[in-house]
Parts: structure tokens; sequence; C-alpha cells
């Protein structure tokens, strides 16, 4: 297309855009109530009058890749949508996430021409389902998962519709915390649109139609030129999730990848995946795109504008009634933005690193039982009710996957995050409830994978009930079968979980799905996977190996007997032994264990 804006106004309408996006999110994260949206499980985005985004500037990846699909279903359902309106979706089977992620969608007029759509995504505390979670893997349908919303309008003229508002506090276990959620959501995508009629009126409509239809072209412009920046051919690769009930072998999820140049496209089949589980794993079309999208995305030149001009390129072939497909109703998918969705977001980056050894990584850690929903009456409250998850105690650090130059990211939380999680203190979220965090997120030794640059290790989590019993619902993976590395890099560490008696002893391992109940003085102790490792262990710079044992994340002996790197221990800083280094490092080489690995 012909171009017509000058450089500057382009660049600065791309910046005032993503701008409104963060100031959304910060707008709902200082208003909501509950934790779970303090500690920044949302996400925004904007899309244009014909539903293409037009900035995701913050905010999950699982969230916001294909967040216009919450959209898309608004104008068939309703013909008088007007200013003034707001709507909200959790549907499945309308383009949304999960049922526990909202999106309030709102329409943004100039005068009577729809100019754009802001959605804001805000994960819920509780959703009115039979147990007080919103992640139910064992949930066979949409009826155990607690209320749906199909695009159901919230506002009319900035009003709310109070029958809405009225089932939803009706069936929703902490009425007040929801309808401060509420609010905080709405209220968010309200600013969203006074700064967009503000940036409307500053350069007139035109003006802002033509930089859209530029924006997006640039974008598909620089995406064909990284797609033809790959090689093209067709690879394939695997992960298994946890064993479970349903599933005893685990669950095998596939990923086939064609980079086509002529197409211009990176062509992503999903469809040899087994059929969908009466059960809440099963992903939406939404997530199943979303997750193989950010693990490629992860891979590619991060100055990608994240536009639909970009996401058009990547194209799917999917399956209806497919575990990472198209659900068919009214089969559940409560965790449909993380377990699977994980496990195809770290299967992703390792695909990308047989595609380009420069690009790609290895798996990176899953959800751990440190992210369980926690329940329970507060003591010191009068025994008031309350709700959320434990992502204020850095649960969510852990597990970032070795890639070509560079150690994995402590802070990755895991698939569906990718290392942009956020978290509150410690201190205010025991001010908000009655458990203790003992221990938030202490780096668990020698649980990386180990490469020649290797996974970041795993963390340890402890909390501790206090005056009445802590429920705990969660559902973890990567114990059987951990993260794994990618050209000669090892797993990383497993995920586990365990119950404390008051004086620190073991009383029993968990599964890493379920509900457990935590009685007033014991603990749930948490440890989450360590990140995949990337090359060969005994290729890695011996200087890096010393920084790690010198801070604790690798032992003495692991360098040695793992990285080949022997260490004098009679300096105070711990100094290589260059010489025996080399010495160790050629035995194992010659090994006949390690020639048969190379």
């Amino acid at each position: 297309m012909t171009r017509e804006l000058d450089p500057v106004t382009f660049a600065i309408l791309a910046n005032r855009l993503d701008s409104i996006v963060r100031e959304a999110m910060r707008v709902c994260v200082q208003s909501a109530r509950s934790t779970v949206l303090q500690a920044r499980d949302l996400s925004a985005s904007i899309s244009d009058a014909h539903i293409r985004l037009v900035s995701i500037a913050q905010g999950l990846p699982i969230h916001v890749l294909t967040s216009n699909m919450a959209i898309a279903s608004i104008p068939d359902l309703f013909d008088d949508i007007a200013p003034g309106d707001c709507f909200l979706n959790n549907t499945p089977f309308l383009g949304c996430a999960h049922h526990a992620d909202y999106s309030f969608c709102t329409p943004v007029f100039y005068g009577d021409k729809l100019m754009f759509w802001v959605m804001l995504r805000a994960h819920q505390a509780d959703t009115g389902a039979p147990l007080p979670t919103v992640y139910l893997p064992f949930a066979k349908d949409v009826y155990e998962e607690g209320i749906h919303w199909p695009c159901v309008r919230v506002q009319r003229d900035y009003e709310d519709v109070a029958d809405v508002v009225r089932i939803a506090t009706a069936n929703i276990r902490a009425p007040e915390q929801f309808y401060g959620d509420f609010a905080a959501a709405v209220g968010a995508t309200r600013i969203a649109e006074r700064r967009l009629l503000a940036l409307i009126e500053k350069y007139d409509p035109d003006t802002i139609e033509r930089f859209v239809d530029e924006w997006v072209d640039y974008g598909s412009r620089r995406m064909v030129e990284e797609i033809k920046s790959l090689p093209q051919g067709t690879w394939e690769n695997e992960t298994t999730l946890e064993p479970l009930p349903f599933a005893p072998a685990g669950v095998t999820l596939k990923v086939r990848l064609t980079v086509d140049h002529d197409e211009e496209a990176m062509i992503v089949d999903l469809t040899d995946n087994p059929d969908q589980f009466d059960a809440g794993i099963n992903l939406t079309e939404a997530t199943a795109k979303a997750s193989v999208m950010e693990g490629i995305f992860w891979c590619l030149d991060p100055t990608l504008p994240h536009n639909q001009g970009v996401f058009d390129h990547v194209k799917f072939k999917l399956r209806e009634g497919c575990v990472a497909g198209i659900p068919t109703f009214p089969v559940g998918t409560s965790v449909a933005t993380t377990f699977a969705a994980d496990r195809m977001a770290s299967c992703a980056i390792a695909l990308m690193a047989k595609v380009d050894t420069n690009r790609g990584g290895g798996e990176g850690g899953f959800i751990n039982l440190g992210l369980s929903a926690v329940s329970g009456k507060d003591y010191r409250h009068e025994d008031a009710l309350y709700l959320g998850e434990l992502i204020i105690s850095g649960a969510e650090s852990g597990g970032g996957p070795g890639v070509k130059g560079f150690d994995g990211w402590l802070t990755w939380a895991l698939g569906a995050a990718l290392g942009v999680a956020w978290t509150t203190s410690v201190e205010l979220g025991e001010r908000a409830r009655p458990y203790l965090v003992e221990c938030g997120a202490r780096v668990v030794r020698d649980s990386e994978g180990a490469g020649e640059y290797s996974g970041s290790p795993g963390t340890r989590v402890l909390l501790r009930a206090r005056g009445n019993p802590t429920y705990a619902t969660g559902f973890a993976d990567g114990k059987v079968f951990p993260p794994k590395g990618v050209s000669g890099g090892e797993s990383g560490g497993p995920t586990l979980g365990f119950i404390l008696d008051e004086d620190g002893g073991r009383v029993r391992e968990l599964p890493l799905v379920g509900a457990f109940e935590i009685q007033p003085g014991q603990a749930l102790e948490s440890y989450s996977a360590g990140g995949g490792g990337f090359g060969d262990p005994l290729k890695r710079d011996p200087e890096r190996v010393r920084h790690d044992v010198r801070r604790g994340w690798v032992s003495v002996e692991k360098a040695r007997d793992t990285y080949g790197v022997v260490l004098d221990l009679e300096p105070e800083l711990f100094a290589v032994d260059y010489e025996a280094t080399r010495k160790t490092r050629e035995e194992a080489m010659s090994s006949p264990a390690k020639g048969s690995n190379r």
C-alpha cells in the first residue's frame, strides 16, 4: 500500500497506542480488590473496527496474542452496539481463553463511527464453580466451571446493567471482591476509551485509520522478512504432560511447523494430537493458537510489531474435538491458559531450536503447586471467606530455558507468561490473607538443566496456614517429565509438592493435581521445575560454573561431575583449576557414555 504518514507521526501514534494499553492495565491493578489482579494476572489490547489487533503492548502472552477473538462474536450477536456499551465474554467457545479470564470489551465510537475496541482481560478469583477455585482440571464440562458469560452486555450508556451484576454477585462467593474487580476492569477500558477519543480528536479519524492500515501493513512486511530469514522446511517436536488419572501414561502433545517462503507463512499443524478429554485440560481455540505463537515469537526478532499484520502470517491447521485444537461444546477447558498451554509454548521454543539453533532453546518450567488457588476463613476478621492465588509469594520464579548465548531467566514463571508475570510483595499478601509465606522463591541448588547455557534453577516456596485450615486447589506439571534440554542440554529439576508439620518435617508428598487441606501450623512446600539446558554442559565456560557455585546455585560436586569443572576450594572466592578441569573434561568426552551422546 502507499504510505502517506510521515515517520514521526507514525512512530508517535504507535507508541501512543501502546501507552494507552499500559495505562489501562495500571488503572485496573491500582483499583482491583483481589490479589490475583493486584499481581497483574490481566492483560489489555486495542483492536480496530475490523477487529484487527493494533496494540498488545503489555500483558500475558497467552492472553493477548489472540485477544481479538473474544470480540469477534459480539457484532454477530448485537445489532445495536452503541457508545457507552461494554460487553463481557468468558466463553471458551466464543474466542476466549478460559472461563476464569473475564474479557471486558468496550467499543470506542467517534461520533457515529466505530473506531476501536478496547479489551481488558482480568483473571477472576472465583466464578461460582462447585469448588472454591477457578482451576478445575477434572471438570468434565462447562457446567462444572462456574458462570459463563457469552458476550453479555454489562454496561449500557455508561451505566451497569443491574440484572447482570445481580446475577454475578448472587452466584460468586465473594461478591464485594468480584464487584470491585468488575468495576476496576470496566473502568480501565473507559480510561482507554477517553485516551483514544482524545487521540482521534487531535489527529482526526482519517489520519488514525490511515495509521492503523499502515501499521498493520508494516507489521506484515516485517514478518515476511523474518520468515525469509529462516530456512525453509518442516520440523516436528513433541512433549508430554504429567500422568493423570484419565491419562496414566501422560498426554503427548505435538507441534508440526512448516516455514514456507513462497506462501510467506509459518504453518502450524496441531491436528496430530489426542482427542479432547472429558476433563478441564483441553485447550480452547484461542489458547491452542496463542500457546504456540508465544513460543515461536519468543524466538523471533523482539522488535517485530505485535499486530495483526504480523500474526496473519502464522497460519494454523486445527482439528475439532482435539485436546489442542477446537473444543466441542460443552467439554471442559478450565485450565486452558496453562498446563497443556505451558507445554505447547515450551514445545514450540524447543522446536525452533531445530529450525535454527541460534533462535530456539530448551523447554521452560511449568505450573507448580506454589501457584495454587487458596481459600479459607480469615480468623483475624470473624472468619470472613477469602479467595485468591498464591502468586504473591514468588512462586512464579524458576524454569527459564537455556538458549544460545544466554542462561535461563529465573523469573520465567511458566509457558503462559514467558517471564512477564508480576508479583506483589509478600508483606502485602500476608496483610490481605491469614497465611504466612515463610519462604518465597528460594533457589534450589542443582535444579538447573545443565548445558553450555543452563536453564534457570527451580525455586522453593513455603506457605504456612494460621488460625483456620487453608485449602489449596492446584495442578502442576513436570515431576515425571521435567523440562527437557536441547542440543545436548540436560533436563531441569522436577516439580514437587509436600505438606510439612510445624517443625518442618514432611507429612506427605502431594500429587501434582488435587485439592489439599493445610491444617493450622502445617505448611505447603512447593518446588518449581528448573529450565532445560542448551548445549553440552562440558562446553560451559568454567568461570560461569564458578560463579554459579559461589552464589549457591550449583554444588561443587555437580560442577565437577556434570560440567567437568574442578574448583580449588582454598581461596576465598573459589578458583577454577584449569589444568584439572581440562583433564576431567577430556576424560568425560572420551568415556563411552558421553561419546554415545555426541
